[in-house]
């Protein structure tokens, strides 16, 4: 009879059940240190000579003296020892938004936040100046593995590189469920509630309404949070297609990107045109989401994008 050896456990992994372990007798320097080893073991192309090279308790710059626990690109991460009080949980959350704001500022880019306790990851963007969460990773839960961790880390950090566009590479990536949809969503609702009663994005959502209707009948749903989705996901697509034909997004204008202006210039139509979901170049801050939160996501390649399409 043979017995199978089950395989060692990788160094990533040894790092995740450490982190994921809420000790009484861990300081919170040590769980820093773990948290960022896990980074640099992680497939996010991160590397101790990266630009993006996490970097422990760096100056926030503001005058106060106060240190960012780690940092990254434009991620700030702050790390407690058990934020599963909500007194606790709510004193860091007023710190971490004093750190996103102050970098946001400063680097006139934006910039999301993490708060963690290595097992409860939860992950935040400013919406009208305010830090707002919008995604919840619990690493504690039996079937999360490291990889899970991951995965749900690169949605927030838009690092790696080079994923094979498989269905299941674009669903953890741009999915529904992903942190980079709901922090993309999150500020495009911001974006549409204050400029809803436009008449030119009133005329674009009635005229979205009705040829939906005239379709789908008493199976539409004619709601905001649909229109926003529905938004999202065609200006997203509209990127991606770009990318497909090798096309540097990055130095491209946000209205190219939205209308399509280099397909029309080839004379191909039908994959990226005008149309209802436009709406945000016609408001202030649209090219900025556009540019800033699509471009600089997991839709775009090169530099800084999760994945290449």
């Amino acid at each position: 009879m043979t017995l199978s050896v089950p395989p060692s456990p990788t160094a990533l992994e040894i790092v995740f059940k450490r982190i994921v372990e809420r000790k009484a007798v861990r300081a919170e320097a040590t769980l820093q240190a773990d948290i960022r080893q896990f980074l640099l073991d992680a497939d996010l192309n991160l590397g101790e000579q990266d630009l993006l090279d996490p970097v422990l308790e760096a100056q926030v710059g503001d005058g106060t003296g106060h240190r960012i626990d780690i940092e990254m690109g434009a991620t700030v991460i702050e790390v407690k020892k058990d934020i599963s009080r909500p007194k606790i949980r709510k004193e860091a959350v007023a710190q971490l938004a004093k750190y996103v704001r102050a970098r946001t500022e400063q680097r006139e880019r934006r910039h999301v936040g993490i708060l963690t306790d290595g097992a409860d990851w939860r992950a935040y963007t400013l919406v009208n100046n305010e830090l707002n969460e919008v995604n919840h990773f619990d690493a504690r839960e039996r079937s999360v593995k490291a990889l899970n961790l991951v995965r749900w880390l690169e949605g927030v950090l838009a690092t790696s590189e080079g994923a094979a566009p498989t269905p299941d590479a674009i669903a953890i990536r741009l999915g529904a469920d992903s942190v980079a949809h709901s922090i993309d969503k999150a500020v495009l609702a911001a974006l549409y509630e204050e400029n809803k009663s436009l008449p030119t994005v009133q005329l674009k959502r009635d005229l979205w309404s009705r040829l939906l209707r005239s379709a789908l009948g008493a199976q539409f749903e004619d709601s905001d949070d649909l229109f926003i989705e529905h938004t999202l996901l065609v200006n997203t697509a509209s990127i991606i297609a770009h990318a497909v034909m090798g096309i540097d997004v990055k130095d491209t204008p946000p209205a190219s990107l939205v209308n399509g202006q280099l397909f029309t210039q080839a004379r191909i139509s039908g994959v990226v045109e005008s149309d209802f979901f436009g709406w945000p170049l016609e408001v202030e801050g649209g090219e900025g989401f556009v540019q800033i939160c699509l471009v600089a996501s997991p839709a775009s390649t090169g530099q800084g994008s999760s994945t290449t399409y």
